[in-house]
């Protein structure tokens, strides 16, 4: 998928006809596919990525070039930057995109104009660490170039990132072309890295020993919890049979639930400082999720503005307590956002699109600062909450993913947007028959069930 929204980068002009993507030149008219993953062109004044029907205008300002002010290319002079401009290839990638995986063949280096691009290596039970959050005017990938060898880290687009290719054809030429100040940039820019990722290894070691003491005493806790909350278990069994109708039935089940909910917290947080997470998968219908998040929802409701829109109402394959608490603390913190707003809506949204379900819950809150956006998910990352622990996002991350899905998060100071990306059940069309209509009306506090 080609994103609608004009680019930033006014050095070019786009066009989009089909999913092919393919660069024009103005002199011959010759096309060129993309050799990698990512959307490719050239830095010519030309260009066009074909996709269905859709026009994305560029303008071709000239005098404007996205990549001149690069880390890489500092200090050297317009005359090598025109010589070297025909030699960059530009590529663009959408938000979550991988760029190259970790052992890849490094065969070229990236400059970028727009986006951000999240370095991680395999950790912790092979699951992703970040290693840096790189932005405008960064570079990544030279190592590769520089001892002819393996990518020795991941490198994923945060965001929708336009960036400038390099090859070792390029890389060659421009040491030839500026070989001072291009190795004096270079050595700049990884000194700066090695200061920065030796502080970043500190903080992981810090970060380790501490989920490591979190599970650690969660896990001392539990077990001496367990004879308690046993006896407590069956004092509610009993309860419910000899009183299984009236107020004090339905008190005993909400004991039962309340205790359910806090041997799962916890076995959760556990999972977690473990660096796994194990699931209970069943199939589940969106409806009965969404009722059980708006029964979380009720303590805001007399403060906060509900608005629902439920295009998908099909099953999906989940694990339904962990991830009715991912949903559940994104509705807390969401509401929490908007304590100080006039206007406090909460909406939630969930449509289906080829095979993905997507979870929408957007605020009208006071937003994420953005020094803190691409860290957020984090551990112990926390903003505006005095007792936070700053664990909740980064343990629904590591649910949502353990489900094969994603999420991500747009923020401003008009409200912040949380998208949690599902697979959806592939069942048999007939039989399941869910409306394409919303089953939840706008406004409306309750679902049509």
């Amino acid at each position: 998928m080609i994103s609608s929204t004009p680019a930033r980068c006014p050095h070019f002009r786009m066009k989009v006809l089909d999913w092919r993507v393919q660069t024009a030149s103005a002199s011959t008219g010759t096309t060129t596919a993309s050799p990698e993953r990512g959307k490719a062109w050239r830095a010519g004044p030309i260009t066009m990525i074909e996709a269905i029907g859709m026009e994305v205008p560029r303008a071709a300002r000239r005098d404007v070039r996205c990549f001149r002010d690069n880390a890489l290319l500092e200090g050297i002079s317009a005359e090598i930057y025109a010589e070297l401009e025909d030699k960059i290839q530009g590529v663009e990638y959408l938000p979550n995109e991988i760029i190259f995986e970790e052992n890849d063949a490094g065969n070229s280096l990236f400059l970028i104009a727009e986006g951000s691009v999240k370095i991680s290596k395999k950790g912790r039970a092979g699951q992703q660490e970040t290693l840096a959050y790189l932005t405008k005017n960064d570079f990544f990938g030279e190592m590769a170039l520089v001892d002819v060898g393996k990518r020795s880290a991941q490198a994923v687009a945060v965001e929708h990132v336009i960036a400038g290719r390099i090859d070792r054809e390029a890389w060659d030429l421009l040491l030839q072309l500026a070989p001072h100040q291009v190795l004096g940039n270079f050595t700049r820019s990884v000194t700066r890295r090695l200061r920065h990722n030796n502080q970043h290894f500190i903080e992981e070691v810090m970060r380790s020993e501490r989920l490591a003491l979190i599970g650690s005493t969660i896990s001392s806790i539990v077990h001496d919890m367990n004879n308690p909350i046993s006896c407590i278990l069956c004092a509610c069994e009993v309860i419910q049979r000899s009183e299984p109708d009236g107020l004090v039935g339905e008190s005993s089940e909400l004991i039962r639930v309340a205790v359910r909910n806090m041997e799962n917290m916890t076995r959760e947080l556990i999972d977690f400082s473990r660096g796994h997470t194990q699931l209970n998968l069943e199939q589940i219908r969106v409806a009965d999720l969404i009722h059980a998040i708006e029964a979380d929802f009720a303590a805001y409701r007399p403060q906060v503005e509900l608005r629902t829109e439920i295009f998908y109402n099909g099953p999906i394959q989940a694990d339904r307590h962990r991830l009715l608490r991912v949903f559940s603390n994104l509705v807390r913190n969401a509401c929490e956002a908007m304590v100080q707003s006039e206007e406090k809506i909460l909406h939630l949204s969930v449509t289906q699109l080829d095979g993905w379900l997507r979870c929408q819950i957007s605020d009208t809150g006071c937003g994420i600062p953005a020094h803190l956006l691409p860290r957020i998910f984090e551990p112990f990352v926390t903003h505006g909450k005095s007792n936070g622990t700053g664990l909740g996002l980064a343990i629904s991350k590591a649910v949502v993913e353990g489900h094969g899905g994603s999420i991500s998060v747009k923020s401003s100071d008009q409200g912040t947007t949380f998208n949690v990306d599902l697979p959806a059940c592939e069942v048999d069309a007939v039989r399941l028959a869910w409306p394409r209509v919303p089953v939840i009306a706008e406004k409306s506090p309750q679902l049509a069930r």
